[in-house]
């Protein structure tokens, strides 16, 4: 199993992000969607479990299961990669990134552990402060 990280460029927050995914699902049957422009070479391995890790404003806080990847044409014609991933957003703890562009693979034992399994109660902490806290990567 493998997994890739992305740059969900121009997204604020997971709440957007949430948003995002639920306007691109009602447009394709039920899933959400993100395009590259080439797709990974370890594609067979990705879709063995892996996950598509999102930084959000610096900081890899959250991912969502792989389910296919689809060659695909942006709208001004150009070839692309259409990863079409599972609509459940998991929340991850945060890790501090510095930008980058296109996708990076992610290997399991790099990936950060989600918040469910460190407990619900990081879940609960209100709202706010839970923003707070991620966006200085301490969550």
């Amino acid at each position: 199993m493998l997994h890739i990280m992305k740059v969900a460029v121009g997204v604020t927050d997971i709440e957007e992000l949430q948003q995002i995914n639920l306007r691109l699902a009602k447009e394709n049957k039920g899933y959400p969607y993100t395009l590259t422009r080439f797709p990974p070479k370890q594609t067979e391995d990705i879709l063995q479990g892996g996950s598509l890790y999102r930084v959000i404003k610096g900081s890899l806080c959250c991912r969502q299961i792989i389910k296919e990847f689809i060659p695909s044409t942006r709208e001004n014609g150009n070839p692309c990669t259409q990863i079409l991933l599972e609509p459940e957003i998991i929340r991850t703890q945060s890790i501090a990134m510095r930008p980058f562009q296109g996708w990076r693979y992610l290997k399991p034992q790099d990936a950060p552990i989600d918040l469910s399994v460190k407990g619900a109660q990081l879940l609960d902490i209100p709202i706010k402060l839970r923003k707070a806290l991620e966006e200085l990567a301490l969550l």
